[in-house]
């Protein structure tokens, strides 16, 4: 969906590698741009195929990407596979599940606006700067907005946007995604209001199912998007472990 332009700038692109969907963003060191998802689900994985994907990082000079395993990937020995050529465990994210069942705002929260292409930068800048990624990804994020079955929204606080979030839908499926909030105006509840828009939003628009991936909350680091999504309403459905390959190490 990126433009021709932005993907180049970033550097990014699209590929499949037995069952896994491959994306890169070559110009940028982020794990979410650079990763594997999906190895193992349609069929058994092969050592080849986790060689090729090395191999595709490699060509492309990308530093580092991470392979995303489902719980349900096989073959089991997958982990040690990945472990032998270098991989390590990096971190894990949750995947959660909601149905479009209404959620009812308890207070008074920041406004929230749906944008067009005239607010584009501005989403894509909070966003960017939010995550500390680099500003070749502005483009990139920007050009989505108002691309057809995406959705963008900001929230506000009088005048100022404060935060941000999307969706993508297809069919009876919704993606959340692309929440961020400025740091100064955090814990005020931009993000459960944009979840709330989102809901109904993707209710009116025919969805049945909504699905959204965070960081896992543990006791050593703390994830304030996992407990905005748990309290309105969304369970988890499994986690799914990042494992890290860096170039650099080998």
């Amino acid at each position: 969906a990126a433009p021709p332009e932005a993907a180049a700038l970033a550097g990014s692109g699209i590929t499949t590698i037995g069952s896994a969907t491959v994306i890169h963003a070559s110009k940028v060191d982020v794990l979410g741009f650079n990763r594997a998802v999906g190895l193992g689900l349609d069929g058994p994985a092969t050592e080849e195929q986790i060689d090729e994907i090395i191999a595709y990082f490699a060509r492309l000079d990308v530093p580092r990407f991470v392979v995303q395993l489902h719980p349900e990937a096989e073959p089991a020995a997958l982990p040690q596979w990945l472990e032998r050529r270098g991989f390590v465990h990096y971190n894990n994210w949750v995947r959660l599940y909601r149905d479009v069942s209404e959620f009812r705002l308890e207070r008074q929260l920041p406004r929230v606006e749906r944008i067009g292409a005239e607010r584009a930068e501005t989403f894509a800048r909070i966003l960017t700067r939010a995550f500390e990624w680099s500003d070749d990804l502005v483009p990139l994020v920007a050009g989505l907005v108002g691309h057809p079955g995406w959705f963008h929204y900001l929230a506000y606080e009088g005048d100022t946007p404060i935060g941000t979030a999307g969706f993508y839908a297809e069919g009876e499926v919704a993606w959340f995604d692309f929440a961020s909030t400025v740091a100064e105006f955090r814990g005020r509840g931009a993000q459960t209001a944009l979840i709330a828009r989102r809901i109904a939003v993707a209710r009116e628009a025919g969805c049945k199912h909504l699905i959204v991936e965070t960081a896992q909350q543990t006791p050593q680091k703390e994830a304030p998007s996992y407990r905005n999504i748990r309290r309105t309403g969304f369970d988890v459905v499994y986690v799914r472990p990042n494992y890290l390959y860096e170039f650099g190490d080998q």
